[in-house]
């Protein structure tokens, strides 16, 4: 498992042109990816890339290496698809978890759906806005908005998320319209956060001028939900996934505000642990998210 995944690392840097892209592709953080390479390098004894600031060049070793590794990784699914075909129908549990808005919204209907295709699978929900230890609570997989940063872990990107800050019309005609992320600082902000106090980081901005701020907020809660409520209540502003509030938005109840200052989409990643590659049934769900109309699409920021 460890040469394949290896494997599957360095073919994708030299397929997306980078690093960084190939980890955007893979679900994994660049530092796992780093480390990924430095490890087969190491064990291996050679320099497979030659690394800039502008692009990845393969060594003579490593134009060896990906030749071999693209004929083992083609043979690897061509294997799997033959297996795969003669197991039969998959089945059994599958337990996943889910950020508590993108769970209702978007996974229970997609959910739904799925058992009625695959009868022979069941599904456990687990929705929840803490990060889940995937491995050591017994989850199948993981829907989170961040990329792998644990080398036992693999993912898949599934969507991008667009974020916005609304709030309610009845507010902004009494408090008046921010215009920068400094005004925040005279606003009632509502905040989700698991710390258990009224503060939060808001990012705001795009590309290379993102950056953070803090924000102390007039309410904050370990639900990620009940800020929309409050701000439907009229009782600030709050920072959210469109998809989250479109509805909302798209019926006048809530406005964006502060466009110009959109901060970058969040990418939503399923993860799942490295041993379990192999499962059909994870495939299986994994494939179907990805497939049109598996999970609606975002509108992606501009």
């Amino acid at each position: 498992m460890r040469d394949i995944d290896e494997m599957r690392v360095v073919t994708e840097i030299i397929r997306q042109g980078g690093l960084s892209a190939a980890a955007r592709h893979l679900g994994l953080a660049p530092s796992v990816i780093s480390d990924r390479l430095a490890r087969l390098e190491r064990r291996l004894g050679t320099r497979l890339l030659v690394r800039t600031t502008r692009r990845q060049t393969l060594t003579e070793a490593g134009r060896v290496y990906l030749d071999e590794a693209t004929t083992i990784l083609a043979a690897t699914e061509r294997m799997e698809a033959r297996v795969r075909e003669t197991v039969g129908t998959p089945g059994g549990m599958l337990r996943v978890t889910a950020p508590t808005p993108f769970g209702r919204l978007r996974l229970a209907p997609f959910v739904a759906d799925f058992v009625r295709r695959h009868p022979g699978i069941r599904v456990h929900l687990t929705l929840e806005d803490r990060m889940a230890d995937i491995v050591g609570e017994g989850f199948d997989i993981a829907i989170r908005g961040a990329p792998v940063v644990d080398t036992t872990l693999t993912g898949r990107r599934l969507m991008e998320s667009r974020r916005v800050l609304v709030a309610s019309p009845d507010y902004l005609a009494r408090r008046g319209m921010p215009e920068t992320p400094a005004d925040l600082a005279h606003h009632d902000c509502l905040v989700a956060n698991m710390t258990g106090e009224c503060r939060a980081t808001w990012r705001f901005g795009r590309g290379e001028a993102t950056r953070p701020w803090r924000i102390d907020g007039l309410l904050a809660s370990s639900n990620s939900e009940l800020p929309v409520q409050w701000a439907l209540a009229g009782l600030g502003l709050t920072q959210k996934s469109l998809w989250e509030v479109e509805e909302s938005v798209r019926t006048g109840r809530l406005v964006t505000v502060m466009e110009a200052w959109e901060p970058d989409p969040v990418t939503f990643y399923a993860i799942h642990p490295v041993s379990t590659a192999h499962s059909q049934k994870i495939a299986l769900f994994i494939g179907d998210l990805l497939q049109p109309g598996g999970i609606m699409a975002d509108q992606a920021a501009p």
